[in-house]
């Protein structure tokens, strides 16, 4: 049933920003990241932080239901993955949500820059934690899930430069500067090895 709720909170984490969007005049999903939707300027930015304390607890969990259902198996791979997942769910998605971000980055307050240092190690972490699934899966001889696993992490990390390369005012009137894009699919990719799984699993 848990598994069941994990699914709907990834699709509904994927989702959620352009319905949260719908009344924000001004907002891009191309070119603005997704936690500008929690700030003061968005008329729904209170429901998206509540959201996003909600995912990220859901998620942390679903990090511990990995750890046990792998740990007998693969114990030091059950406790890394565990860790990736839950350091996600608290640092990027939790935080987000109590350290929201302001409509402008150059207005940086002491919200915005716990918001930024846990969003930055949220994500890294969460870009890995495919790659270990991946490992576990192979080691417990789920080969077409290690796989697949891997292409998405691979993707992830392709996506996830591009991103990056978005904040280097070179890039700024290239495809690299649709952060809100590039950020989108990064989540896609991220959450995929997992939904994958937990389909696989019902």
């Amino acid at each position: 049933m848990f598994l069941i709720i994990v699914l709907c909170v990834m699709i509904v984490d994927l989702l959620i920003p352009f319905a949260i969007a719908l009344p924000y005049k001004g907002y891009s999903h191309l070119k603005t990241v997704m936690s500008v939707l929690g700030c003061k300027a968005s008329p729904l930015g209170w429901v998206y932080n509540i959201w996003m304390i909600i995912s990220g607890c859901t998620i942390a969990v679903f990090g511990y239901i990995l750890f046990t259902y792998y740990y007998n198996e693969q114990a030091g791979l059950a406790i890394v993955l565990f860790t990736l997942l839950f350091i996600y769910g608290i640092g990027d998605e939790v935080i987000s949500g109590i350290f929201p971000l302001n409509e402008k980055k150059d207005d940086v307050t002491v919200s915005t820059k716990i918001h930024g240092v846990g969003s930055v190690i949220g994500f890294i972490t969460l870009l890995f934690a495919p790659l270990i699934l991946a490992i576990i899966q192979f080691n417990v001889g789920v080969w077409y899930l290690g796989f697949s696993s891997v292409i998405f992490f691979l993707l992830s990390l392709i996506a996830f430069t591009f991103f990056v390369m978005g904040d280097n005012p070179k890039f700024q009137n290239k495809v690299f500067a649709l952060e809100g894009l590039w950020q989108r699919v990064l989540c896609c990719l991220m959450y995929a090895p997992f939904i994958i799984w937990i389909i696989t699993s019902l």
